[in-house]
């Protein structure tokens, strides 16, 4: 169960800030020189449970910060016509009490202190879903940030940085080291 305070809202023109949503409406963007406004009636508010898709810790100064991404439950019918939203039927081992719907649409990133009772304990986990239930969200988060089925052998070249190519070389085989160390010399050459 997450609830969100505050939250990071874009106008049309695509300013992004930060506002406090205390009851829904149409809040003016916090740019000085832009004049439009934002519909908060479609953000949730309140208590809600959520997915937690992945886990991810990062460094900052401070030292390591637990995050997790996080799809949004509903009960509400609203968006259950899109694309993007799957219903998910309550079970005894998902722990929800009435059918729900998975907003993949709205998935975001939230701090794991969320997750932690006034003590600093893990709050226990509902439920889990069924193989079945992630990967019918897997293909919608699949559809929601455009990814191909099956990308093509260029992708990596176009998107891979140095930083990302040591990572993934300790994971292969020798063979297949000796092989794209070869492949990267014909390259050069």
């Amino acid at each position: 169960m997450i609830n969100p305070h505050r939250v990071s809202l874009r106008c049309q023109s695509g300013h992004i800030h930060i506002y406090n949503l205390d009851e829904p409406g149409e809040l003016e963007c916090r740019t000085v020189s832009c004049s439009l406004t934002i519909n908060s009636s479609r953000v949730f508010r309140g208590t809600h449970p959520h997915i937690i898709w992945t886990s991810n810790p990062f460094q900052d100064a401070s030292g390591y910060i637990q995050t997790f991404t996080a799809i949004p439950l509903t009960s509400q019918t609203t968006f259950s016509g899109l694309p993007t939203t799957y219903p998910v039927t309550n079970t005894v081992r998902n722990g929800l009490s009435k059918k729900s719907y998975a907003l993949v649409h709205q998935i975001c990133t939230v701090d794991g202190h969320c997750f932690k009772d006034a003590s600093g304990n893990w709050l226990p986990r509902a439920g889990q879903l069924d193989q079945k239930d992630r990967a019918e969200i897997n293909q919608r988060l699949k559809f929601l940030l455009g990814f191909d089925e099956s990308p093509s052998d260029d992708w990596f070249k176009q998107n891979a940085s140095p930083e990302l190519v040591q990572k993934i070389y300790g994971h292969l085989s020798d063979a297949e080291k000796a092989a794209l160390l070869e492949s990267l010399i014909d390259d050069l050459e």
